[in-house]
């Protein structure tokens, strides 16, 4: 999406909005996280709010797999917003959608009772849980590995591909931005080569990727309303976006026993290799550093940078271990 239609985004979002629910908003508001597509909090005098995604010209794909993907998981009880009007082969592709009461887990997290952790760790893992099941009873994940709507679109035929394609990625934009050592994406992959046997003996099972301290949308009193944001799927190992948030709240703060609520429920282990995933998403954290992606990045300053390495040495001790 180019400046100029990013800077009249918010015009756009509402045009959509008032044309899709009959009523003109008086409010449109971008969020500020999300690094991909353009989304809005639509206000209104007469009726509740709703959310609009834009797309960038490339993202027609991705909004097709939100389509089918809600389609998929919402009746079977994944509580994912209804979908109130789409184009989804629009210049601009666009949904309407209904709008979660709440906010992302990690602006409320650090102030929530471990009770209430606890009930919303419970509820992304079920959620997991049912997502597994969808797509089982929809003919599983025929084998592959990796990122798609569709079982059969998984690039990867093993998972460590998945987690190299991950390494690759943040070798290059480490060395472009110049910001990190480059030779920290060494020392996971060689920590990733020694356990490369292990890790592809795991699984392929389809999970959602990006249920982490964004995306997990609760009230401010910590009731779980449900997942934003399921253009597609992972194949592989499901502990993966547990990993992320652990990433995330190791780098900027946060309860770590949620995480460990999350896998307690879900019956997973925290292991050597759920550590290596670890590592892998502090590099990704690292790599986003001095990148340029919708106007919503995250400031790079040195307190941050010195966090990430931190919170990385910390997790190579647990690797070692």
């Amino acid at each position: 999406m180019t400046r100029a239609t990013e800077q009249g985004s918010e015009a756009m979002a509402g045009g959509i909005a008032a044309a899709a629910v009959g009523c003109v908003p008086v409010s449109v508001r971008r969020f500020p996280t999300g690094a991909r597509h353009y989304v809005f909090d639509v206000s209104f005098t007469d009726r509740t709010p709703v959310v609009v995604r834009v797309g960038g010209r490339s993202a027609q794909s991705d909004m097709a797999g939100a389509v089918h993907l809600s389609d998929v998981l919402r009746p079977r009880g994944v509580r994912l917003p209804a979908i109130l009007a789409s184009d989804v082969r629009a210049a601009f592709p666009w949904m309407v959608l209904e709008r979660l009461e709440g906010t992302d887990l990690g602006a409320v997290i650090g102030g929530l009772l471990d009770e209430r952790l606890d009930r919303i760790a419970a509820a992304v893992a079920q959620a997991q849980a049912i997502t597994a099941r969808a797509i089982a009873a929809n003919g599983g994940s025929a084998g592959r590995y990796g990122y798609a709507v569709r079982p059969e679109q998984a690039s990867c035929h093993a998972w460590s591909d998945v987690l190299e394609a991950s390494l690759g990625r943040s070798r290059r934009r480490i060395a472009s931005a110049g910001l990190f050592d480059v030779g920290l994406v060494d020392v996971a992959q060689g920590a990733l080569a020694a356990m490369r046997d292990q890790v592809d003996r795991i699984a392929s099972i389809p999970f959602l990727h990006d249920t982490t301290t964004k995306n997990v949308i609760v009230t401010a009193g910590g009731a779980f309303s449900g997942i934003v944001d399921v253009d597609d799927l992972c194949f592989g190992d499901p502990r993966y976006p547990a990993a992320l948030t652990l990433a995330a709240l190791m780098a900027y703060g946060g309860p770590a026993r949620y995480v460990a609520a999350w896998l307690r429920h879900a019956e997973q282990p925290d292991d050597r290799v759920f550590r290596l995933y670890v590592a892998l998403f502090l590099l990704d954290l690292m790599a986003e550093h001095g990148q340029t992606f919708n106007g919503n990045e995250r400031a790079s300053t040195p307190s941050a940078r010195a966090a990430l390495c931190r919170a990385f040495e910390d997790g190579l001790e647990c690797i070692r271990t």
